[in-house]
């Protein structure tokens, strides 16, 4: 473990009197960078060139007033003055007129989703208050765990590796920073998100934390009354706060030595569950009462599921975090590319009683296929039994919470097209009530089983069901 180097700033914001600069952030799997946004009129501008050259664009082609770039077989144009572009000859709202400075084609911040949208095949989550855009699922997620005792401690354990800060660069320097009462830890260059707005511990020296995003950065704030020492674990997964044990001035606590992995363990993939609301975007799903729109139900219900299993302990990824256009082969292959442990695929469908619980249902002639290479259709061949048990054990748990289920195999996309486990689950509204699907409470119900279930299939099998 290495303990960070913090600064003490005799201000309790540790901001200074300048305006930080305005800047939009960018997470991809190739590149995370942060590009300034200008304010040009009154409206929020930022350069084309740097938005996308990180992403792998070819190098821009200026023509007068007329600009071109290529990416992913796709031809961008804009004009100097113009507030629409074209993409394959398509036409493209930008929001706001094009500018041109010292060479620099500028587009409103508003024209950076559809923008991503229509050059990238992929998922885009655009936290547009925050300035932070999110691409194919590059997410990291923490949990919280305050220890209580002689010495207090909050542990924060992430999804992933996150950046290691160096207090004796100026944009780090920043990043980091203690007070009396307040720690502030600041995230830019890692893709952190969370359900988790604010967490509530004791009343002394660790008491509260809080999560927030902004100017393409996520905040962690953690209350108190003392001054807290911030301790890196070596592999980047886990920064424990504890109360300053000598005065900030004096030299750092030597690293404590880790244990060593076992070989077997070094190179493990993390174990995490693929939460699928289905449809989004054009694709609405079943319309209920003429307004209540499956895809948003879905949505609502995801980041309920999210939410339990990360209180216990379990990462979980939501394969659309917006209401998103997504393709079934689209979400099979980005479930399968990042090696899930688990697919869950949530449904709101025709009225009922209960809950369906749904397993693929494969012919005959796939189950039993065997050799290296499975076709598309048969991916979910060597998982089957794997994935039924799973959904017996989640509709076990969703009877014990009094709810009417019915467990069923089904040739249901993209299930089949799955590797790992894979069910689906499905909200019946009551035939007499269709508003039932927006009930907190039955939300929560069917999100606790589902989590509960997962954590008893893990528990029973190890790392991976």
């Amino acid at each position: 473990m290495a303990v960070l180097a913090v600064v003490a700033l005799c201000c309790a914001l540790g901001v200074s009197g300048a305006s930080p600069e305005q800047q939009l952030t960018i997470y991809a799997t190739q590149a995370t960078y942060s590009l300034p946004v200008l304010d040009r009129g009154g409206k929020a501008y930022v350069s084309v060139a740097d938005l996308l050259s990180p992403l792998g664009s070819s190098q821009p082609v200026t023509k007068g007033k007329d600009w071109r770039i290529s990416f992913n077989k796709t031809d961008l144009r804009l004009t100097e003055g113009k507030d629409k572009g074209t993409i394959n000859k398509q036409v493209v709202d930008l929001g706001g007129k094009v500018l041109l400075e010292n060479g620099h084609f500028m587009v409103p911040i508003d024209a950076v989703l559809p923008l991503l949208g229509r050059l990238l095949n992929t998922t885009i989550d655009y936290h547009q208050a925050a300035r932070r855009v999110f691409i194919g699922n590059t997410f990291t997620r923490f949990t919280t765990e305050y220890k209580n005792g002689d010495v207090p401690s909050l542990v924060l354990n992430f999804s992933q590796p996150v950046t290691r800060l160096d207090t004796n660069r100026d944009e780090d320097r920043g990043a980091l920073f203690t007070h009396t009462n307040k720690t502030t830890l600041m995230f830019r260059k890692d893709p952190l998100v969370s359900d988790l707005k604010t967490q509530q511990f004791s009343d002394g020296a660790i008491q509260s934390l809080a999560f927030s995003e902004e100017n393409g950065a996520a905040i962690i704030t953690v209350t108190g009354n003392k001054h807290l020492q911030i301790i890196r674990s070596d592999d980047g997964k886990t920064i424990t706060l504890q109360p300053q044990a000598l005065d900030v001035s004096t030299a750092p606590i030597p690293a404590q030595p880790s244990a060593p992995l076992a070989e077997g363990q070094r190179h493990a993939p993390e174990f995490f569950v693929m939460i699928d609301p289905s449809h989004g975007g054009n694709d609405k799903g079943a319309t209920f009462s003429g307004r209540l729109m499956e895809k948003e139900i879905t949505l609502r219900l995801a980041r309920e599921v999210r939410k339990e299993l990360e209180e216990r302990g379990i990462a979980a990824r939501l394969l659309r975090e917006s209401d998103i256009d997504l393709s079934l082969d689209r979400r099979a292959e980005i479930t399968n590319e990042q090696r899930a442990g688990i697919y869950v695929v949530l449904h709101a469908g025709r009225p009922g009683k209960g809950v369906r619980v749904y397993t693929p249902l494969l012919p005959d002639a796939q189950q039993t296929q065997a050799g290296r290479f499975l076709s598309w259709e048969s991916a979910q061949s060597s998982s089957l039994t794997r994935s039924q048990n799973v959904a017996h054990v989640v509709s076990e748990e969703l009877k014990k919470r009094g709810l009417t289920v019915a467990t069923m195999g089904v040739p249901l996309r993209p299930l089949n097209n799955i590797v790992a486990p894979a069910i689906g689950v499905e909200l019946a509204p009551d035939e007499n009530d269709l508003q039932s699907l927006e009930s907190q409470k039955r939300q929560n119900n069917v999100a606790t089983a589902i989590a509960l279930g997962i954590v008893q299939v893990r528990n029973q099998t190890g790392a991976r069901p």
